[in-house]
């Protein structure tokens, strides 16, 4: 869904809070600019309205008051939902930063104790390549918050934020399984499963690897169980092939890696993690006719604005972005 309202009105909406001259009337209030960022986070008044316990008409009201004193329209309503202007991406990051510090200084009143950090758990590929940046980057913008980082299968990354022992998790989605484990979700990355071949391996030379060939053949690949693994096995048998058991499951990227190019076996590993090996000498290519795509997804329980200031934070940083609606698993 696009963030932004289209021409011609662009250019009038960025200039309602930065090109045209306006003195607000009073200032904006704490309690109007949390509906503002609800609204844009869920993509819908009504779903702001109910995750605030407030009425829609409500609700309404102090959107329309937040945009007189910005003197510019804020979103752009459809029967879809709404969607931010420029003028509102524009208050949107300044307005979440304002109620970050605003819930730590009530967390504050509330309780002086020192805060907990923000637990998280991911899928092994996200954590090695996506989250350490990302944690970096909320340290350099956050210095009050603290994370930890749990690295497991998808399936335990789903059990450990349900049962409340992790605050977000990061799962690779399964689009042949069904679930309804009650955990609300966001596409945050995209990837791809290729296969990794070791120079002299008679498949180096090819960019597609015949499908019955592929599924004839055992390869090095990582936890059996994972959804990944999964998804491989059911694209092959919805294409009429049943595959033969890997030659070994290695719990590591490095460890697939190695063992790929000790043995001079063909391994199933994200394009993620093959693109960040330059130095390693392998071919990548994939299975004729298909293409195993892989999604990643934050997944948290409950109400993303019931959830603690500090989790909000850190989600509001992996999302990086309040446009797309949240969707619950099905």
């Amino acid at each position: 869904m696009s963030a932004v309202a289209s021409q011609p009105d662009k250019d009038a909406a960025v200039a309602g809070l930065s090109a045209r001259p306006h003195t607000p009337v009073r200032e904006p209030e704490v309690a109007e600019l949390r509906a503002f960022v609800a609204a844009a986070t869920l993509g819908s008044i009504a779903e702001a309205a109910r995750a605030m316990n407030i009425s829609q008409p409500a609700m309404s009201k102090k959107l329309k008051a937040l945009e007189s004193v910005a003197g510019a329209d804020l979103f752009e309503r459809s029967t879809r939902g709404v969607r931010l202007t420029p003028a509102g991406v524009q208050l949107y990051s300044a307005a979440r930063k304002l109620l970050h510090s605003a819930d730590t200084v009530q967390a504050l009143i509330a309780s002086p104790a020192p805060a907990m950090p923000v637990r998280i758990a991911s899928s092994p590929t996200v954590a090695e390549l996506r989250l350490p940046q990302v944690l970096t980057q909320i340290a350099t913008l956050e210095h009050s918050l603290t994370a930890e980082l749990i690295s497991a299968n998808s399936v335990l990354v789903r059990e450990l934020v349900l049962e409340g022992r992790c605050d977000l998790g990061i799962v690779s989605i399964d689009p042949y399984r069904q679930l309804d484990d009650g955990l609300e979700e966001r596409v945050v990355w995209r990837d791809e499963l290729v296969i990794i071949v070791p120079p002299g391996h008679p498949w180096a030379h090819l960019d597609d690897v015949p499908i019955d060939e592929f599924a004839r053949t055992p390869v090095v690949q990582r936890d059996p169980w994972s959804n990944s693994s999964r998804l491989v096995t059911t694209m092959l048998e919805r294409a009429g092939y049943e595959r033969v058991e890997p030659t070994t499951a290695i719990g590591s990227t490095a460890g697939v890696i190695a063992t790929a190019l000790a043995t001079s076996t063909p391994a199933l590993l994200s394009l993620m993690s093959a693109k960040a090996q330059p130095e390693m000498e392998f071919e990548i290519c994939r299975v004729e006719g298909l293409r195993f795509g892989l999604e990643f997804a934050l997944v948290w329980a409950g109400a993303m604005l019931d959830l603690n200031a500090s989790v909000q934070t850190v989600a509001g940083h992996i999302l990086d972005l309040p446009f797309a609606r949240a969707k619950r698993a099905v």
